[in-house]
């Protein structure tokens, strides 16, 4: 639900998102926390932002103590197609990964540094990163290992054997402390500030208006940018990024069928597979919840590429095209299209679908 702040709680969030002195920040952040009600509605910003002035006020004493450029090793950038960070606890996040990637993890390792691996689908290449969730870890090393959370397009989270209702609990409540919450499919909505132009959108939202997404806006007082929302963006999902929370798809993988059935009572939003996955089943339901399916692009000599470009679901042959080049997007002509073994002749505006093979043609 949406949290209804006071006005006087929003100006001050909103001085705090343009000061660049850490130090004044973490002084309006203290303000803003003190200026709003408690009480149901706010209690994940409340642990959010008590979050926010730890990690601030962290962040100031290791400047005073450091000199120079510090590199955050834990922060790993996005490679290949689509990045997966598998979380559980120690053992089982570590068994699992050591067999979908094919590596032999050192124990000691999964502290001092990331696990990184690749698995490969149809031609797909999935990034795994390993993110074991353990209250036998210690804090400060969770902390660490917490880094791997933010650049991932989806989470892979394996239930234990036992207590699992327990464990996803905690687990949920650490990832709220991390700012992050879960969704069943990717909400892509994000606010790119500008110092003018006033707030275009781009995307359209089945939940709200338009004219509802500016006027909420302006209460944070947000009247220049970019705002991006795809068809299930709510208000609460805008809020939750005015205040800086992620919001990340998951797969939930279950022992068996007694403990899916279990789960889903608790948790209808969260999707469900058995450990014992089909990898192309996998890779099916993936693509299905980041909302992006697999084009393939052919020469004039007839060669396919081997590995597809990955495109949101409702783009066309245009958009392919402005993705190869963009003087082959203004120079088109027509594009040739495989679907299913049928070969077609179709238009720019032709809507893609997933496997199909494109050639395009151009002046």
């Amino acid at each position: 639900m949406v949290t209804n702040l006071p006005a006087k709680a929003k100006a001050i969030w909103a001085k705090a998102m343009i000061v660049k002195d850490p130090e004044e920040k973490l002084e309006l952040l203290k303000q803003f926390y003190s200026s709003f009600p408690k009480h149901k509605a706010t209690e994940r910003l409340e642990v959010q932002i008590k979050r926010q002035i730890k990690r601030l006020e962290e962040e100031i004493e290791n400047k005073r103590k450091k000199h120079g450029k510090v590199i955050n090793i834990w922060n790993v950038k996005k490679e290949g197609d689509i990045q997966v960070t598998v979380l559980g606890t120690f053992y089982d996040t570590l068994n699992f990964f050591e067999k979908i990637v094919g590596l032999e993890i050192d124990q000691f390792e999964v502290y001092t540094r990331p696990q990184i691996g690749t698995l490969k689908i149809d031609s797909i290449l999935l990034q795994v990163l390993l993110c074991p969730f353990d209250e036998s870890i210690g804090e400060e090393k969770q902390k660490k290992i917490s880094n791997l959370l933010y650049n991932a397009d989806l989470f892979l989270i394996i239930l234990p054997n036992s207590n699992y209702i327990t464990y996803f609990n905690k687990l949920i409540s650490w990832l709220e402390q991390n700012n992050i919450i879960l969704n069943a499919k990717r909400k892509e909505v994000k606010i790119e500030r500008t110092s003018e132009g006033g707030i275009r959108i781009v995307g359209k939202s089945k939940f709200i208006t338009d004219e509802e997404i500016k006027n909420f806006l302006r209460e944070y007082n947000i009247v220049n940018g970019i705002v991006k929302v795809s068809i299930e963006t709510t208000l609460e999902d805008l809020e939750t990024v005015i205040f800086g929370q992620v919001s990340k798809p998951a797969i939930l993988l279950c022992n068996n069928i007694e403990q899916e059935r279990e789960i889903k009572k608790y948790y209808t939003e969260v999707y469900n597979l058995k450990v014992f996955f089909e990898q192309k089943e996998l890779l099916k339901s993936v693509l299905e919840i980041l909302g992006v399916i697999r084009v393939y692009t052919r020469r004039k000599d007839g060669v396919v590429a081997e590995r597809p470009l990955l495109v949101e679901k409702g783009k066309t042959v245009i958009d392919v095209a402005k993705i190869i080049h963009k003087e082959m997007a203004k120079n088109f002509l027509y594009a040739k299209l495989n679907r299913n073994g049928e070969e077609l002749k179709v238009g720019k505006y032709f809507i893609l679908e997933d496997g199909d093979i494109v050639e395009i043609r151009s002046r």
